[in-house]
């Protein structure tokens, strides 16, 4: 079933009651909650703010919108990020793949990276959820070759693009 929803980092300026009230509005059904402005993996308040205004006004958690950069945020912290997503409602998390694209990124950093991606699916596998990463500028993912040369390495239902 196709859900037409929207990304709150389109719309940083605006509370998450008013982005709520815009999707209902739009008759749209779900949110992408960003991590960067809207809803930080260290704020509980706004955490149960979200869910209330979620359930209010009939909005559903489509994927939580981390700005968890693989290959340098240190992996612990991917369970505040996880928890957080179950908290509002989803099983999906978009991830950062780096912060070099394929061309500029050593072996050895290349190394690095692929290792924290294969142990971050490990940790998605252990608590049934989905990463995901998307095919964005100066990130190892940022062509199709990249991408899929890091899909065929890790090779994990729960490590998707």
């Amino acid at each position: 079933m196709m859900k037409a929803g929207l990304c709150s980092v389109s719309f940083r300026e605006l509370s998450p009651r008013m982005i709520c009230q815009a999707a209902a509005d739009a008759g749209l059904s779900c949110i992408e909650w960003g991590s960067d402005v809207h809803m930080p993996i260290k704020n509980p308040q706004r955490l149960q703010e979200i869910v209330q205004l979620q359930q209010e006004f009939g909005i559903s958690c489509c994927s939580y919108g981390t700005y968890f950069y693989l290959g340098s945020t240190p992996i612990e912290e991917l369970s505040d990020y996880i928890r957080i997503a179950k908290n509002l409602g989803t099983n999906i998390l978009r991830l950062w793949c780096g912060k070099k694209n394929q061309e500029s990124t050593t072996e050895e950093e290349k190394a690095i990276l692929f290792d924290h991606c294969r142990r971050a699916a490990k940790k998605a596998e252990e608590e049934n959820v989905i990463l995901c990463l998307e095919c964005h500028r100066n990130t190892y993912t940022e062509t199709k070759e990249g991408a899929l040369e890091l899909m065929e390495y890790v090779n994990s239902k729960h490590f998707r693009m």
